[in-house]
């Protein structure tokens, strides 16, 4: 083994971190993109509904892409990560993301120009179960792959 050569498992755990630190980045980012279009709907609802017009199904596609892509990418950023002894699981991770939905739109009943809807919890939820599934079959590929 020549002097800058590393074994390969250790290579796969970097890229492994890699990849886990940008998907944390990427829900990060997205969770920032959540709060800036409630915050929009709520101070400029008008300029949210000319866009959300063209999205088929509008407000609950909208609910279902946008917290299910939520739910999934922090499943990759998160799930399996060690805190102290324990992993994080998967179903604490969806627990955590499902937390922040229901409460996001009940929040809703005391903002102006909001409504609070259970269709809305309903279809947000769904995607975050949905997206959240296709995450963790994708991490337990990767982790029968890397046996």
């Amino acid at each position: 083994m020549e002097a800058g050569d590393r074994p390969r498992a250790e290579d796969e755990r970097d890229v492994a971190s890699s990849r886990r630190r940008a998907a944390a980045w990427a829900a990060g980012a997205w969770l920032l993109a959540i709060i800036a279009l409630s915050a929009i709907a709520t101070l400029r609802p008008r300029l949210l509904l000319q866009v959300i017009h063209y999205i088929p199904g509008r407000d609950k596609t909208g609910h279902f892409l946008l917290m299910g892509g939520f739910g999934g990418v922090s499943v990759l950023a998160f799930a399996g990560r060690r805190v102290g002894t324990r992993r994080i699981p998967v179903l604490g991770v969806l627990a955590v993301v499902a937390l922040f939905v229901v409460l996001e739109e009940v929040v809703q009943r005391w903002l102006p120009n909001r409504t609070f809807s259970l269709l809305d919890i309903a279809a947000s939820l769904s995607g975050v179960a949905c997206f959240g599934a296709l995450a963790a079959a994708w991490l337990a590929r990767e982790a029968r792959s890397d046996c």
